[in-house]
């Protein structure tokens, strides 16, 4: 064969392989990252349900629900039975020991149910399923289990509605209400096991009410269909509150699980979440205006004010009085619509999610906290008359004259959407709307949130300290070692400084949080003292070594110019060892870290954005000096004798020609130590505190994406929703990571063709 064709043969060969490996390293990356944002996608569906088989009861029901597997639905008829029709062999259930005629129904969150008989006696309980084998086979039984003893009313009244909650204690509350009077509330006390009446303090007759979870709130719907609400304080004393935000005239209304946030629906479909504000009063005891927070206090006026952390925000304002205020309800959100009127809410029994019936045979469901409606269908001709959700939220029965109605939900991620993601969201318990990371709590009544702006912002928090302390060392440590030092100090230093990325990221961050943190918080004024003059004292040092005469310079030699910025550096941070503890006692009370909180407002936590920086700064100082150094290094040495030889000095050469040169180098060198910052995990999970806060104060921590994913990947539930915003997380790193390469590109083709770069 010939020779030469036997090359190109081999030529080919070799580029093909090389393309092929270059085309199969990309598809890997453009399928981890298309797998990354699929896994997030699910977060941003709706809800979907399954229409099971319909059923057909002798009356029309007053109150459906289900058991948890959804095998076993029931309804309770007119007569005060509770019958089974998924299952005609199990005998029905009777709350009440003779026949009545009931009156209305009410269940609330964990299947408590309230009955109400034409007799004035209130029954409430639950009904429970057990399992049990025979013969290898599943027997499910049925039973009523009464919460407390039979509630007596005055049967001369015509009560025409009932309903209940109850604590964790076993303690409940009953409200009952008639036509005619003012609503009566009575306690039952799980210890003590009897009915005690309560005054509510309503004088006037009501449509409806509801009681909340851990009995802490009343709500009820007054005459004229306008809302009221009650809390019930320590001695157990109701007092009404305030409510702002809510538009017109009020059909159904009913707390959510918790108890802290009450969903109305009004009579055109307007669907309203509303909740408790906490207020502080605030008094102006000085004799000039207060400002602050947007407000303006005259002296010696007092103002109600959202307690939007005002003890924080006025620690340094002694003439500030604050005192705490009653609470206001107030509507943070508006749903959207259903179309009739609504004629029944259903609380989820997890997360905060809530089924609205209407008089047209729509539900519709709802989640509380993102303000999403996740599903609207038709289910029925006609009214709607009982709606309960599934004990696991993941069915729904409801009721519509003599048909029950069965369906299953899949709603896997009601909580999420591209607000609740990244814009503030007003959550129970905040004054204002607020970019929260707080994922997972004790209950299900916890509110998740799921903001991931905190932890972009502590990424680039993190970030921002640890490129203010290593660009300046490394470029500046580049720039002398390639340019300005003897070259025997760069065959040491060199070396020295590349050693320094072989140290693990894990013991960085480990002796960042147990060893440094504890020293700095011991002596943070003098630490800070001196960052800020040991920068000076190297300058005026060098400044001073530039005023020698020449002659003296060269007797003196090249050592002599390392030493006389180190030497200067020693004295200043000799005076300032000597000087900074008798300054902290004089003007800080011996205690900067206190007067930071006292005076300044700003809290001092051991591990801080000060220890991360300088970490995080150690890790990432090799990776830009080494580059930085190689392009200083790879500027032409003629051109730099040409400027010597020109009379101009090393610094004029280096400042005016070298870093011209080098600057497309030089900004790769930058933008790779800000990538390895980015994506860094262990040093910001051990050394920054893992707090979530939107905060650019050096004195407390933050919580960085990558910490994030490395702290609760293990635990978030697989295809569960913080499962996929972790997933969204890590997608999002990868963005700022592609954002900052092609950046790089761009910003470095510039550079070369503004400098003639090849």
């Amino acid at each position: 064969m010939n020779p030469l064709l036997n090359e190109k043969v081999k030529d080919r060969i070799a580029a093909a392989l090389i393309r092929g490996g270059g085309v199969m390293v990309i598809l890997a990356v453009v399928a981890i990252v298309a797998n990354i944002g699929l896994e997030a996608l699910p977060l941003l569906g709706g809800a979907s349900a399954h229409r099971l088989d319909g059923l057909k009861v002798q009356d029309p029901p007053l109150l459906v629900g289900t058991d948890p597997r959804r095998e076993s639905a029931w309804a309770l008829s007119s007569d005060g039975t509770i019958s089974f029709p998924t299952r005609r062999d199990r005998e029905p259930l009777r709350p009440f020991d003779d026949t009545v005629s009931v009156v209305s129904a009410d269940m609330e969150i964990h299947d408590l149910i309230t009955i109400l008989d034409d007799l004035g006696r209130v029954a409430v309980g639950k009904i429970r399923m057990r399992d049990h084998w025979e013969n290898g086979q599943r027997e499910t039984t049925a039973r009523w289990r009464a919460s407390a003893e039979i509630l007596e009313l005055d049967p001369q009244v015509p009560w025409v509605g009932a309903t209940a909650n109850a604590d964790s204690d076993g303690n409940l509350i009953v409200l009952v209400w008639s036509q005619s009077q003012a609503p009566v509330l009575f306690f039952w006390d799980g210890e003590d096991e009897l009915w005690e009446p309560r005054a509510l303090g309503l004088s006037n007759p009501i449509t409806t009410g509801a009681v909340a979870e851990e009995l802490g709130a009343v709500a009820v719907i007054a005459s004229d269909l306008g809302l009221r609400t009650f809390t019930r304080d320590r001695m157990g004393q109701w007092a009404e509150l305030r409510i702002e935000g809510l538009r017109g005239p009020i059909s159904r209304v009913r707390f959510l699980i918790g108890g802290g946030t009450l969903v109305a629906a009004g009579i055109d479909g307007t669907i309203s979440v509303m909740f408790a504000v906490p207020y502080v009063s605030v008094t102006n005891e000085a004799s000039k205006a207060l400002k602050f927070a947007g407000s303006t206090i005259d002296p010696g006026t007092t103002v109600m004010l959202p307690d939007d952390e005002l003890g924080r925000q006025l620690a340094s304002v002694t003439d500030a009085h604050l005192e705490p205020a009653p609470s206001v309800m107030t509507v943070v959100r508006h749903l959207p619509r259903i179309d009739g009127l609504p004629t029944a809410i259903a609380p989820s029994p997890r997360k905060r999610g809530f089924l609205v019936a209407d008089n047209k045979g729509h539900i519709a469901l709802y989640h509380a906290t993102s303000g999403r409606q996740l599903l609207n269908e038709t289910f029925a001709d006609g009214t709607i008359t009982a709606a309960t959700m599934a004990p696991k939220a993941n069915g729904l029965v409801a009721a519509s004259g003599r048909q029950i109605i069965r369906a299953a939900i899949d709603n896997p991620h009601p909580e999420t959407s591209l607000k609740t993601l990244f814009m503030p969201v007003w959550y129970e318990g905040y004054a204002r709307p607020r970019l929260v990371w707080q994922s997972t709590g004790g209950s299900d009544a916890f509110e998740p949130k799921l903001s991931v702006v905190p932890l972009i912002f502590g990424t680039l928090k993190a970030t921002f300290y640890a490129m203010v302390i290593s660009i300046p060392l490394a470029l500046l440590a580049a720039l002398y070692v390639s340019q300005l030092g003897p070259a025997w100090f760069r065959s040491v230093v060199k070396p020295i400084v590349e050693l320094m990325a072989a140290v693990p990221s894990v013991v960085v961050g480990f002796l960042a949080a147990l060893w440094l943190a504890p020293r700095l918080e011991q002596a943070v004024l003098a630490a800070i003292a001196g960052m800020i003059s040991m920068p000076i004292a190297v300058v005026l040092s060098l400044g001073i070594w530039c005023l020698l005469p020449a002659g003296a310079r060269r007797r003196l030699g090249g050592a002599a110019e390392l030493l006389v910025p180190v030497f200067g550096a020693a004295v200043v941070l000799g005076l300032v060892a000597v000087v900074i503890q008798p300054l902290e006692n004089s003007l800080f009370g011996g205690d900067f870290s206190r007067w930071l909180f006292t005076t300044a407002g700003f809290r001092y936590d051991q591990r801080n954005s000060l220890v991360v920086g300088i970490a995080l700064g150690f890790a990432v100082i090799p990776v830009i000096f080494t580059i930085a150094e190689d392009a200083f290094s790879a500027v032409p040495r003629s051109l730099v004798n040409a400027s010597r030889a020109l009379g101009a000095t090393r610094w004029q050469t280096a400042r005016s020609l070298v870093v011209p040169a080098a600057a497309a180098g030089v900004f790769a060198a930058v933008v790779l130590g800000l990538g390895r910052a980015v994506g860094e995990t262990m040093i910001v999970l051990m050394a920054a505190g893992n707090t979530p806060l939107l905060d650019l104060s050096p004195f407390n921590g933050m919580r960085t994406m990558s910490a994030a994913i490395a702290v609760e990947i293990p635990e978030a539930p697989v295809g569960g929703t913080l499962f996929r915003v972790l997933f969204l997380t890590g997608f999002l790193l990868f963005g700022f990571t592609l954002a900052l390469t092609t950046l790089a590109d761009q910003i470095g083709r510039f550079m070369r063709r503004k400098y003639g770069a090849q």
